[in-house]
């Protein structure tokens, strides 16, 4: 059996296999990143132009000035950024009711933004009543507001699709969103692990949103943080206003850069979201083509929903007909940005609602009011219609069940194993059988003769010799060695002296066929 050649191919064979699924799942990851950090927005920038208008009317044709050029997935323009696409992207998930329960993980590590929160896992969210699925599919998910928290914070929950993303439109539909004083909710996509590297995109995000009157208005900061040094462009094409040009995480505390969604009638954010019923938030991102992210909002009341954003059935979307964005994102760094899981969360205080907390109008400190107050946080959160993801191959970037692929591995790695074990067994029986062969072959021959106790010379002559002897150099197996002589037996005549032979003579006494040894 040439069980070594059979292991070596059936290493090779699982070798394979294991690549072809690492490529199918795209590495693995582990569930640490940044969280997310929001922009400082300033108001003194502003980017809703002359030009954004002319281009919104010229959309749909090729001006002479260039600066309407449409193309299949990409975003030109002269001083300006068109967002146009004549390519429909196919629907590649959608997620309703229990599917954010089973194919989102929950997280429930200390929280990476310094919040006062405590993460915790699905089954004790379940048994606290912080996430449901309600009438028509509506998943509900809430941070406590009944105890008053102690250890990390207040109770509240963070999850984050199993399957990865890239380019694509991302469409939320979104009955409420978590508000109140200390408050920091977020959807936004992530790197699964190495962050900054890997890139982070904040789609929706705000913080100490009030349920009513809120003053100062809190808008929706769309925000982008990369590895690499890395500015916005200089986009025109949006009616919001962009906040920090610098998208690096290393710079000015990870401010990262982005744009205050305030083209929005009524607001894009908090209080003034859920009194109109909520709305849709959609991302698209298109950084292979066009090096862009943009962000649009249509709260519940408006009358210019795209029917491909409005309809949840939708199985192809196009943005061609979405309109001025209200946040244009094009960058430079592509390439600063890899696959991406979805994440929804609620935090309190930390990185940014605590640095805002005074200025937004809430009282006292943002963690004492957090702790002692928690009939405040009955608004605090998320009731989700759906969430659908498109892309150009109808699939997800990798997905958290496994694949063909993996399963293809599994079964060859389960096959694999199978031949080892029955090589192995083989292997074991043809020892086995040859040890009891070794055994019974004792069993039946002669008794060994009891061991000679004569001088080493003569029993040296009992060695089979075959060649030079090293006992004796010189002489060959036709010499007898000092000590030896012939017998009967042997039927051999001596070679050697006199003196030899005597010697032999005087120290061994042959006893026919069972010769006995004299010590």
């Amino acid at each position: 059996m040439h069980i070594s050649n059979t292991l070596k191919a059936i290493t090779l064979l699982l070798a394979t296999s294991a690549l072809a699924q690492d490529d199918n799942n795209n590495n693995g990851e582990s569930d640490r990143d940044s969280g997310n950090t929001g922009v400082v927005v300033s108001a003194s920038t502003t980017s809703t132009s002359a030009a954004a208008t002319s281009l919104a009317s010229t959309s749909t044709s090729t001006s002479a000035s260039g600066s309407s050029t449409i193309s299949s997935s990409t975003t030109t323009s002269t001083g300006a950024s068109q967002t146009s696409s004549t390519v429909s992207l196919k629907l590649a998930k959608k997620y309703v009711g229990q599917d954010f329960m089973n194919e989102f993980d929950y997280f429930t590590d200390d929280d990476p933004t310094s919040g006062y929160v405590n993460y915790v896992s699905k089954s004790e969210a379940q048994k606290s009543g912080l996430i449901d699925v309600q009438a028509n599919n509506v998943f509900y998910m809430a941070a406590d507001s009944t105890n008053v928290p102690t250890g990390r914070g207040r109770d509240s929950i963070r999850i984050s699709s199993k399957s990865k993303y890239a380019d694509g439109v991302y469409i939320l539909d979104l009955n409420h969103m978590p508000v109140g004083c200390g408050t920091w909710p977020a959807w936004w996509t992530v790197t699964k692990s190495g962050w900054p590297k890997g890139g982070e995109i904040d789609i929706l995000e705000g913080a100490n949103g009030l349920a009513t009157n809120p003053n100062p208005m809190i808008y929706n900061a769309a925000a982008l943080h990369t590895s690499d040094t890395c500015a916005l462009n200089g986009q025109t094409y949006m009616n919001g206003q962009i906040g920090e040009w610098q998208c690096s995480a290393y710079f000015s505390g990870n401010t990262g850069c982005g744009v205050k969604m305030t083209g929005v009638e009524g607001g894009s954010y908090g209080g003034p979201v859920n009194g109109a019923g909520g709305g849709w938030y959609a991302m698209w991102r298109d950084l292979e083509n066009s090096g862009g992210i943009y962000v649009w909002f249509w709260p519940r009341t408006s009358t210019s929903v795209p029917d491909d954003v409005k309809n949840p059935n939708t199985a192809t979307t196009n943005v061609a007909n979405w309109g001025i964005p209200n946040a244009n994102m094009t960058v430079p760094c592509r390439d600063n940005f890899n696959n991406h899981v979805i994440v929804f969360d609620l935090t309190f205080c930390g990185d940014y609602a605590g640095a805002t907390y005074a200025s937004s109008g809430c009282p006292g400190s943002c963690a004492t009011f957090v702790r002692s107050n928690p009939a405040a946080y009955s608004e605090a959160y998320w009731s989700l219609n759906s969430l659908r993801v498109y892309t150009a191959s109808g699939k997800a970037a990798s997905s958290g069940a496994l694949s063909k692929g993996a399963i293809a591995g599994i079964v060859v790695g389960v096959v694999a194993g199978l031949v080892i074990l029955f090589l192995l067994y083989l292997r074991f029986k043809k020892t086995r059988k040859n040890r009891h062969m070794v055994e019974e072959a004792t069993l039946t021959e002669e008794p060994i003769p009891p061991t000679a106790k004569g001088p080493y010379a003569f029993l040296a002559a009992r060695k089979p010799r075959i060649g030079p002897t090293t006992l004796a150099p010189g002489r060959t197996a036709q010499h007898f060695l000092d000590g030896e002589t012939p017998t009967a037996v042997y039927g051999r005549t001596p070679k050697g002296s006199d003196s030899d032979i005597k010697l032999a003579e005087a120290t061994y006494r042959p006893h026919g066929g069972n010769s006995s040894w004299i010590g």
